[in-house]
């Protein structure tokens, strides 16, 4: 890894507090972190803030929105991630229930959900907050598992094709649902919502691609 400023030399560390890499000229090793000049600077000259822990409430605060507090700590990418994340697992969670009639499962998992990424951002949000006062790296800032989910599911061109393919056959379904159905019972001899067939079908579809994917990286 090269230095930040001097391209042409080689990394010591990063520095504690902005996390870019310095080479030995550029960083100062101070409390058995590396800092680099301008940061080291930033900390020692600051005033002593009227309100130490105002940044940390409202950061929290904010976070009952999952990713609002991460975007407040001007970390857009992460929080939008927490957003985009959440709605697109209730959308689903919805979908599925509206089309199997298991009207259940919006009540049990939607609030499991919004607990789950709520708690998430609120204790990262504020563990960040600590790292930044305290001067240590921040944790989770470059999360893997966040990092995965938004390369690997939001901007993943195939994941969205599927919620639209499945929400698309969905629509056009429940407008020809009462047609389809009486087919069903009539020649088929079976008495189901063909409507709430499309998402399971299509569930097991995913899984059996992603079980077969599975073992061929094996």
């Amino acid at each position: 890894m090269k230095c930040s400023i001097h391209s042409g030399a080689e990394s010591v560390g990063t520095c504690a507090r902005c996390g870019r890499p310095f080479c030995g000229d550029c960083a100062v090793d101070v409390g058995q972190r590396i800092w680099c000049r301008e940061c080291l600077s930033a900390v020692l000259t600051q005033p002593p803030s009227a309100h130490p822990g105002w940044v940390k409430l409202v950061a929290a605060l904010l976070s009952l929105v999952p990713g609002a507090g991460h975007m407040f700590l001007g970390l857009i990418g992460k929080g939008f991630a927490l957003m985009a994340l959440l709605i697109a697992s209730v959308f689903l969670v919805i979908l599925y229930s509206d089309a199997t009639g298991m009207y259940w499962m919006t009540a049990y998992l939607v609030p499991t959900l919004s607990v789950l990424f709520l708690s998430y951002a609120v204790f990262d949000a504020m563990a960040i907050c600590d790292a930044r006062k305290g001067g240590r790296p921040l944790p989770a800032t470059d999360d893997e598992t966040m990092k995965a989910v938004w390369e690997r599911v939001l901007l993943n061109r195939r994941t969205g094709g599927w919620v639209l393919l499945i929400a698309g056959v969905v629509g056009v379904l429940r407008i020809f649902s009462e047609p389809l159905n009486q087919f069903a019972a009539q020649w088929l001899h079976v008495s189901v919502s063909i409507t709430g067939l499309v998402i399971p079908v299509a569930l097991l579809v995913i899984g059996v691609l992603l079980l077969k994917k599975s073992r061929k990286n094996s």
